[in-house]
């Protein structure tokens, strides 16, 4: 029997697959867990209800007296609730978390919360149906964004923070850190979106399509309801490939593999090392993710519209007050340099306070997570206002 040090505390996700995925968060950083919803049930932007609403989060820094350093990270499409961790453990967001650094401990009180949908502690489609004591699987309702942010200002209510100094996103957290703006436009003083426009491209839509056909005939997906059997586990690697695609750049793929083969590759199968990688990744994504939540939340991210429930777009941005700070990738796939331009005219023309910059990386769509030395003075100018 593995002994664990004393300071550690186990945290276990039974995914879809089957597998136990176990977190070990250490002092200092403690992931904790909320049951919201439970006397009144969280109603959703296309119809139904959820109740209770399990939320995974954890929180980085010290909350200060007056209760005003608060800032609210949001994470991207597979993210977590996780963005940094101690110990041999890496965070999503490890490099930018921490004293001095561009999301600073010191002056700061960070809140990150796995995704409603997700898979990662927060109510999704594997978690337990309370009226079955079974997975949700296909009875798991549709969501979007604003369900998203809904969840998340319960759980900053329950936290007793009533005021937010940023919300901070990249990519499908870079929507919700716009819709905050929008929903609670009194509750939050600054918004740094990353890497991310106000709505996808059909460009988007269509890689989105591609990867949740990919997963839906899976001879294993059944409708969804795959919990007590065999999980599509095939689609779903097929899928993470293709999303890989569109995380990284040719300039990329160009430098780490090249044309180079594989000595003892497979001809119809990983014969290029750029083959191969795509192949690990896929695999890999399989320890950590579940396919339904998979195919949820793209949905949410195609279908995210500022304008949801407004007039139209200029009517539901001019509702932001907070300081925005919108930053774009020239080398971005995903979210096209010319998308997030568009996105900076339409909050412009709506009047809010936007400072936009257009950074030059190599490491396209990622280069949020990545390139520390382009964001981080960017990120520290948008949180001194």
């Amino acid at each position: 029997m593995t002994n664990y040090p004393a300071i550690a505390t186990l945290r276990i996700f039974h995914l879809a697959s089957g597998k136990i995925l176990l977190y070990f968060a250490n002092q200092g950083y403690m992931a904790q867990s909320i049951t919201l919803f439970e006397d009144k049930p969280l109603s959703l932007a296309l119809g139904g209800e959820l109740s209770p609403v399990q939320v995974a989060y954890q929180t980085y820094g010290t909350l200060n007296a007056e209760k005003n350093n608060a800032i609210l990270l949001c994470h991207a499409l597979t993210g977590d609730a996780e963005p940094a961790l101690s110990g041999m453990d890496k965070g999503w967001w490890q490099d930018f978390i921490g004293p001095n650094l561009a999301f600073d401990t010191n002056k700061y009180f960070f809140i990150c919360s796995n995704v409603l949908g997700g898979c990662k502690g927060t109510t999704g489609p594997s978690s337990l149906h309370p009226s079955t004591g079974k997975p949700y699987g296909s009875q798991f309702p549709l969501i979007l964004v604003q369900d998203i942010v809904k969840v998340q200002k319960a759980l900053i209510d329950a936290l007793g923070i009533s005021h937010l100094h940023a919300v901070i996103g990249g990519s499908f957290g870079g929507m919700q850190a716009t819709q905050w703006a929008i929903d609670y436009p009194d509750f939050i003083d600054n918004v740094i979106n990353l890497c991310s426009s106000l709505s996808m491209s059909a460009e988007a839509i269509g890689f989105n399509h591609v990867m949740r056909q990919a997963i839906i005939n899976d001879p294993h997906y059944n409708n969804g309801d795959y919990y007590d059997g065999i999980a599509p586990d095939n689609g779903l690697k097929i899928a993470r490939m293709l999303g890989m695609l569109t995380y990284r750049t040719d300039i990329q793929l160009a430098k780490a593999f090249g044309r180079e083969t594989k000595q003892n590759g497979q001809f119809w199968g990983d014969h290029f090392q750029v083959e191969s990688y795509l192949s690990y990744q896929g695999v890999k994504f399989l320890d950590r993710f579940d396919a339904n939540s998979y195919l949820h939340l793209l949905r949410a991210l195609d279908l995210y519209d500022p304008a949801f429930n407004y007039p139209n777009l200029n009517t539901a941005l001019a509702k932001i007050k907070a300081n925005y700070t919108l930053i774009a990738i020239t080398s971005d796939q995903l979210f096209k340099l010319r998308d997030v331009q568009k996105s900076r005219q339409q909050l412009q023309d709506a009047g809010v306070n936007l400072n936009y910059h257009e950074l030059n990386s190599n490491f396209g769509h990622d280069s949020f997570l990545v390139d520390y030395a382009f964001f981080e003075p960017l990120i520290k100018q948008a949180l001194n206002g």
